[in-house]
């Protein structure tokens, strides 16, 4: 049997594409190459039982090699039987207690739980001590009772609320693939055993086989595969609570008449079929609660003046005036509105940062969790850990590209001729270390001029060539061993100049969402402003002809500048101007920067060619 760290590491050897190092290892799980090396042997030893050779080469690193069916059969393997037959940490024997206890109505003793985890009373007792910190975010109490055992109290919304919030996020990937595959293709029933006891489980069937009953191409239209996940186990979740006799505040039962639209629809059929089986009532509170409506608070929300509440709340916290940043309000209005237009549908979610978020921006986390207790007024529903950091990352990418006044380590990359692949060398190393700017390439004889002239802190050089500053020679096109070279001098250079801070994953763009209409017409005002100010100010130096090429152009400009794709600015060139431009360049840019459109020197020397 594999132990955690040994789990992870035969998984991450079944993804990998290229060569895993023992060093890298030791740096992903922080512990020594020698407890790696020992990892390994067991790691090995799985992987003979299961007919795959696992090979190793000095300065290569490891890999395995098998066919696709080969890898997807270990896979299932580890992240289903072998996963659940490791001896639980205290987190996921946390994570069960609590589950256990959620679906129980009476006080349970602390020697039936550890008969249920298979661990020893006074490791239970010293479990308990950590609950009540665990669940304080979501207002819920731990009673402790002498000779009747432990309890939770709360809100039976609350109480659900959580129990799906610790079954949805601790589903993996595969297990959501599972699950998909079932109810969308005829594939046969694979065992589960996904933080769910045999009650949970054997409602979560019934469910599942419901829904694959009732699924058509044109339900994969009316819900993400996320929604329909969370649909699984809120209904799961309300089978058992009714069987129990916990209702959500009342038996009124559903009015069918009042929903016609194709969503509620869907559900009000789903959750007939299954409450029909179980010989369970469909109550109204049960579908508002499947649906999300239950959380009524949201509905009253006006959420323009919410946004700009949270955003203020935060600023005066961190000290910062992100009020001044109209993207912020822009993308976390969007945000809000995507997550709270259907009650709380849709705020159970995961954000595989989030761990790291809370880690280390601690105090910008509380502060945000404070600011949604007390502007959206839903602290149970909204205080998980996935929402807040969600929010946390608008913020903290407006920090980085408004705020921040970190300055990135300058990179000057030397080629043979000063072009040809640089531009994809820019591209490569800036995407894979974001705390460096290739600010110009060159040739072997520009080196110190441009050294000079760009402030440069580090020199990455296709030739072995002298300086003062810092020098990585590599590859023509850097290697995958060069770009961790420079990364190790950056983050040297950063701690040691520039007061290094974390830095969001690359990935975080991703996350964040943008109104598109809100954005397309800030472009247009903002664009159609500063025409306006160039032709006021220089109103005898642009032809008439190319005025409507000059709106054009700006326009683009400033859909450049919001999504930061501008021209290159880092292409290194001395080609003299007049004073007249020199002076007319300095008025653009004054206008530019009154107008808070930062642009770069290349596109500045674009707009200059419009004038006489």
């Amino acid at each position: 049997m594999l132990n955690e760290r040994e789990l992870k590491i035969a998984i991450k050897l079944l993804e990998a594409k290229l060569p895993m190092k023992i060093k890298d290892l030791s740096q992903d799980f922080a512990v020594s190459t020698r407890t790696i090396k020992y990892d390994l042997e067991h790691v090995k030893e799985w992987f003979q039982h299961q007919q795959i050779d696992v090979y190793s080469q000095p300065n290569k690193g490891l890999w395995v090699t098998c066919n696709d069916i080969s890898r997807d059969e270990a896979l299932q393997q580890l992240l289903g039987d072998e996963r659940w037959r490791q001896s639980p940490d205290q987190n996921v024997r946390l994570q069960r207690i609590l589950v256990t206890l959620l679906l129980s109505n009476d006080y349970i003793i602390a020697n039936t739980l550890a008969e249920n985890l298979q661990v020893s009373r006074n490791t239970i007792l010293n479990d308990m001590n950590c609950v009540s910190e665990y669940i304080a975010p979501w207002m819920i109490q731990l009673e402790r009772t002498k000779r009747k055992g432990y309890k939770l109290i709360g809100e039976e919304l609350t109480l659900r609320l959580f129990l799906e919030h610790l079954i949805y996020t601790n589903l993996t990937n595969y297990e959501i693939y599972q699950i998909m595959t079932r109810i969308t293709a005829d594939e046969e029933e694979h065992e589960q055993q996904f933080l769910m006891d045999a009650t949970l489980l054997s409602m979560f069937k019934i469910a599942e086989r419901h829904l694959k009953n009732l699924y058509t191409s044109a339900t994969a239209k009316l819900f993400h595969q996320s929604d329909l996940i969370l649909l699984l186990i809120r209904i799961t979740i309300s089978v058992v609570r009714l069987d129990k006799g916990q209702t959500m505040k009342g038996y009124r039962l559903v009015n069918k008449k009042l929903y016609t639209d194709d969503t509620s629809l869907f559900i009000l059929s789903w959750m007939e079929n299954v409450l029909t089986e179980l010989e369970l009532p469909l109550l109204q509170n049960e579908f508002l609660y499947l649906s999300g409506d239950i959380a009524k608070g949201t509905r009253g929300i006006d959420l323009t003046v919410v946004t700009n509440q949270l955003v203020q709340y935060v600023s005066a916290k961190e000290g910062i005036e992100y009020g001044k940043d109209p993207k912020l309000f822009n993308s976390l209005f969007a945000h809000l509105s995507l997550r709270l237009n259907k009650g709380v549908f849709n705020v159970s979610e995961i954000n595989p940062f989030a761990d790291e978020i809370k880690t280390n921006y601690p105090e910008l986390f509380q502060n945000i969790t404070e600011a949604c207790r007390v502007y959206l007024g839903l602290p149970s529903i909204i205080n998980h850990d996935a929402f807040i950091s969600l929010i946390a990352l608008h913020f903290l990418s407006s920090f980085e590209n408004t705020f921040s006044t970190k300055r990135k380590v300058r990179g000057l990359y030397v080629c043979a001729t000063g072009g040809g692949v640089a531009r994809l060398i820019k591209n490569r190393v800036e995407k894979d270390i974001h705390d460096i700017e290739i600010v110009a390439y060159c040739s072997i004889m520009e080196v110190e001029e441009l050294c000079q002239r760009e402030k440069v802190d580090l020199i990455i050089s296709v030739f072995p060539i002298q300086s003062q500053i810092p020098v990585i020679v590599v590859e023509a096109i850097p290697t995958k061993r060069d770009v961790e070279t420079i990364r190790e001098h950056v983050k040297a250079l950063s701690q040691e100049s520039y007061s290094y801070q974390y830095n969001l994953p690359y990935e975080n763009q991703c996350l964040l969402i943008e109104d598109n209409e809100q954005i397309n017409l800030e472009i247009i005002l903002k664009g159609f402003e500063i025409f306006h100010e160039i032709i006021t100010v220089f109103p005898q130096d642009i032809q008439e002809e190319r005025k409507q090429a000059l709106q054009l152009h700006i326009f683009l400009m400033v859909h450049r500048s919001y999504f930061d794709k501008q021209y290159d600015d880092f292409l290194y060139t001395n080609q003299p101007i007049s004073e007249k431009h020199r002076r007319d360049l300095q008025t653009l840019k004054d206008i530019l920067t009154r107008l808070h459109v930062p642009v770069q020197q290349s596109e500045l020397m674009a707009l200059l060619q419009y004038l006489k």
